[in-house]
């Protein structure tokens, strides 16, 4: 019997976490067949990170999602590689990298530093942050990211990364259910994450129709969450029926 929590950042009951990698840990959990609860603290700072995902397990506390996965490859043998030659683990190492360490920054600079992501964003996270908690966020956010490079260029120079990362993704998916294998694996919950935060979120930004164009790319965010979020894919379809 294990006592897991898993500590995430705020979503709608039955749909994909706003969070790329909380969404990672939550499908990990659920491909491994793990009971747990969610819980989502009104502040992060409280963990010695200051981020999440944190998972407690028992008395432990692990924070960040890849020692996430590392934890529960070592304590309960949930490695979630099964199909996966040593290549196809070697492109996903280097792909999850990609997305954890570079596509990230396109998908936070749409939402927080520009303007019109910012006004969806600041609604859905901060209840349109009537105490202003969120310009501080959205400072540090646009300093960090220009300290690392990507703020210093130019709105269309942006895109252009972003988009090679998403047709790299869309490529190496090919005609295949899961990505570089015949059933989902660790890989997919990271690649899947990004995937529908791009293509689905409440928060409507320009990584939409870069991700659209590719079918494959469409049918892979609804089969999983025809997998992972069956309740989520049919508020979807019931809104675009509306």
């Amino acid at each position: 019997m294990t006592d897991l929590t898993l500590y995430a950042y705020p979503t709608m009951p039955g749909f994909f976490n706003g969070s790329p990698y909380c969404g990672k840990v939550d499908i990990l959990l659920k491909l491994a067949g793990m009971d747990f609860t969610t819980e989502m603290p009104e502040n992060p700072k409280g963990f010695s990170k200051g981020k999440l995902p944190v998972l407690k397990d028992g008395d432990e506390i692990i924070e960040d999602s890849e020692f996430i996965r590392l934890h529960l490859i070592e304590k309960y043998g949930a490695t979630l590689d099964q199909g996966l030659s040593n290549d196809a683990k070697a492109v996903g190492h280097a792909v999850c990298r990609m997305l954890d360490e570079r596509t990230i920054y396109g998908l936070a600079w749409s939402r927080w530093v520009e303007d019109e992501g910012w006004a969806q964003a600041k609604e859905l996270f901060l209840e349109g942050d009537p105490n202003g908690i969120g310009e501080t966020m959205r400072r540090e956010i646009r300093e960090g990211y220009t300290f690392a490079g990507f703020g210093r260029h130019t709105a269309e120079e942006q895109r252009q990364f972003i988009k090679s990362d998403i047709d790299c993704i869309a490529t190496l998916l090919g005609d295949q259910d899961w990505f570089l294998a015949n059933q989902p694996t660790y890989l997919d919950a990271t690649v899947f994450s990004y995937i529908a935060n791009f293509y689905a979120s409440p928060i409507k930004t320009w990584l939409i129709p870069i991700t659209a164009k590719h079918d494959n790319l469409v049918a892979y965010f609804e089969r999983g969450m025809e997998r992972w979020y069956p309740e989520g894919l049919q508020m979807l379809k019931s809104m675009a029926a509306e």
